[in-house]
């Protein structure tokens, strides 16, 4: 009997998932995302992959051998202000930390938003001064306990943040990285006084240096964690009860698998689940057809994300944003900016804007008939031509012209006095170049060109845009993968399980030492990385993998001495030697030199090692994409032509089913492919061809 591997990924409008079978055969399956209980979103999806395996859902869920999950909950909650209430314990004469801040007024504002002055603001504070306590303990930067803790005095500022509304308790007290002593006794006295109060302590979930990130830190993940383990016993549970019998995975934000019953402990680790599972997916693809240089660019109903593949590896940032507040976990990087195919376009003081606000799924964009009325992205593309509205999730769910057409008439056209044609171009020439700045500036701030990189094109709406914003920026091809509608749903299959330990252990070398190892101690080094390993063994361990059978990268994060930012460098080699540290330094200074400029290094001052991190990662499952053997016969005739909008005028376009592709189908453009999840568009001047995986490549004419 056949056996799948199973992933679903909620977003903003549609639910994912994907079903890949013994045979390597890839399922592709969406459904309506249910806002007020995801979970039913994800068990609809289920049902349709039964129904294509002619199976019932128990049937189905019961040969099942791995379940992948990407959730939106913890990003969600953030941005909703629907996290349980903190109390913040913190130690005396820190109690301010969160509230100073560092002062950078326009953290999370765009770019609108930094012009108007009165929003150059600080952000309100992750927990609000009258849920914060101090308390007397002193541990010092070696780890020694100076003061020890008064334990009458916490049990009382317990009793006081309960009483002023605190729901669950965060512990953040100053070197606690160093000596844990004090936070672990805090934990104690709150189960004694509050059994089944949750209690996250910062050295367990971030132990490092730097008190601020450290707090806000364990303040959200604190926040998170109540309503994190709700969704993941409910989506557990409903899995369990249809007939699942695997352990539930989640992704997390630095693109690895974790137990779901693991995941409530570090819930802020997972607040870029959804989004990183499009460049995972896209790190694992291109790895298979020979690309190593890609940007990720994922277009789905509320917004366009885009992520960096530099020589096959994921860009990674060691801090994760979410609207104004910063969580100092790692995460693969990915930028946003509200541009999908339910951004909502709207005429302000005479200008046409497209996005940030997003018509989501309930009600949806007004051609989706669910009492929608405003304009969008989605409304325009119908309008122009290049959606087919008898065809929209393979005819499963019938689009509607005139409600279109009639939304963007009253909200766009009239208003700028044009035709309801012009106003569609229009809408689509303000979201494509929206999404074009956003590659522009994750590319140049890195230093590189975009036009020498690989677009990799997915989620709903990324097909039928790609042909565009990669012309502008002078890309000359373009990926649309197989499983392009779900393809973030295809990474989270294809990740690996994955554990990640870190301590800040700071040393530094003297000012003006070249001979680093002599203050760096390697045997130090060594027992910090054989430490965190054992930790990252033991996780991964407990969820059924062996340590031979694990990967294991260390890293450390390093600056000049005198600097309060660090960069990080992987550690190749391990054990240390002392030649393999001072390796280790002039690789420090060669990443600066890169990044900030020839001659910037600041080696007179000595360098300093914060932070070491391990990351280990091992696959729980296996499985082989099917290719077709060789080329078949040629590409057959268009199964129709439809009228497509385009700089001002009506051109004709061949319309192509997906059922039409095989490997070596070559199509001229201008064409759309119909496919059953997606749209493809080949502009004018571009050709597609089909790869033995099924992916369509765009070559354009730049």
């Amino acid at each position: 009997m056949n056996s799948f591997v199973v992933s679903s990924d909620i977003g903003g409008t549609f639910t994912d998932s994907v079903v890949i079978d013994q045979n390597g055969v890839v399922y592709r399956f969406k459904a309506p995302t249910v806002p007020d209980n995801p979970a039913d979103g994800v068990i609809e999806t289920l049902r349709l992959a039964a129904q294509q395996m002619q199976m019932g859902l128990r049937e189905f869920l019961e040969h099942v051998k791995f379940f992948s999950h990407g959730t939106t909950i913890a990003t969600n909650a953030m941005i909703e202000k629907r996290q349980a209430r903190v109390g913040l314990i913190q130690t005396r004469g820190f109690g301010d930390t969160i509230s100073i801040m560092r002062g950078f007024k326009s953290l999370g504002l765009d770019e609108e938003e930094i012009k108007n002055f009165r929003l150059l603001v600080k952000q309100s504070p992750v927990v609000p001064k009258n849920l914060i306590a101090e308390v007397t303990e002193r541990v010092d930067y070696k780890g020694r306990v100076v003061v020890p803790l008064d334990e009458d005095e916490v049990r009382l500022e317990i009793r006081r943040l309960v009483e002023a509304g605190a729901e669950v308790f965060a512990v953040s007290l100053l070197w606690s990285f160093k000596n844990s002593v004090h936070e672990r006794r805090i934990r104690e006295i709150i189960q004694e006084e509050y059994p089944s109060v949750d209690v996250t302590l910062s050295s367990e979930v971030l132990p490092r240096l730097g008190e601020f990130s450290r707090s806000v830190t364990v303040s959200i993940n604190a926040g998170l964690g109540p309503r994190v383990r709700q969704a993941m016993e409910n989506l557990s549970h409903k899995l369990k009860q249809e007939g699942l019998k695997p352990d539930l995975m989640i992704m997390q934000s630095n693109g690895g698998l974790e137990r779901a019953i693991e995941i409530p402990k570090r819930a802020a680790a997972i607040i870029m689940s959804g989004p990183v599972g499009g460049v995972v997916a896209s790190q694992y693809l291109g790895a298979k057809i020979g690309i190593q240089n890609i940007v990720t660019t994922d277009m789905g109903g509320t917004s366009f994300d885009v992520g960096i593949i530099m020589n096959g590896q994921a860009m990674m940032r060691n801090v994760t944003q979410v609207g104004r507040d910063e969580v100092a976990l790692p995460s693969i990087d990915v930028q946003t900016v509200g541009a999908g195919a339910g951004s909502i376009a709207a005429v302000r003081d005479g200008y046409l804007t497209v996005g940030p606000e997003s018509a989501g799924a309930d009600p949806g964009p007004a051609c989706y008939g669910r009492g929608g009325t405003r304009p969008t992205v989605a409304d325009a593309d119908l309008v122009l031509g290049y959606l087919n509205s008898d065809y929209f999730l393979g005819g499963r769910m019938r689009l509607n012209p005139e409600l279109a057409r009639k939304a963007i008439a009253t909200y766009v056209a009239e208003p700028l006095g044009m035709t309801v044609e012009d106003a569609a171009e229009g809408i689509k020439k303000i979201v494509d170049s929206l999404m074009a700045d956003l590659i522009r500036e994750v590319t140049i701030k890195r230093g590189v060109d975009p036009s020498d990189f690989t677009i990799f094109s997915f989620g709903g709406a990324g097909p039928s845009h790609a042909f565009s914003y990669a012309a502008e920026l002078g890309i000359s091809q373009v990926v649309v993968p197989l499983t392009a509608s779900v393809h973030s749903a295809f990474g989270i299959a294809s990740a690996d399980m994955m554990a990640v330990e870190e301590i800040s252990h700071p040393m530094q070398s003297p000012p003006g030492s070249t001979r680093y190892s002599e203050a760096l101690s390697c045997e130090l080094i060594n027992r910090i990385f054989s430490d965190l390993e054992k930790k990252t063994t033991e996780r991964l361990q407990a969820t059924g993998l062996r340590a031979e059978d694990c990967a294991v990268e260390r890293f450390i994060e390093m600056r000049f001495r005198f600097q309060i930012h660090e960069l990080t460098v992987q550690v190749s080699e391990f054990p240390l030697t002392p030649q393999l540290v001072d390796e280790i330094v002039e690789q420090f200074i060669e990443v600066y030199e890169i990044r900030f400029g020839k001659g910037s290094a600041f080696k007179a001052a000595g360098v300093e090692m914060v932070t070491f991190r391990v990351v280990m990662h091992g696959g729980l499952h296996e499985f082989r994409l099917k290719e077709e053997a060789s080329d078949a016969q040629e590409m057959g005739s268009p199964v129709a032509t439809r009228p497509v909008y385009h700089n001002g005028s009506w051109h004709e376009a061949s319309v192509y089913r997906g059922e039409q592709l095989h490997r070596g189908s070559h199509i001229e453009g201008l064409a759309i492919i119909e496919m059953p999840d997606t749209t493809i568009v080949v502009g004018e001047n571009q050709s597609a061809d089909v790869d033995r995986l099924g992916n369509v490549i765009l070559k354009l004419d730049v």
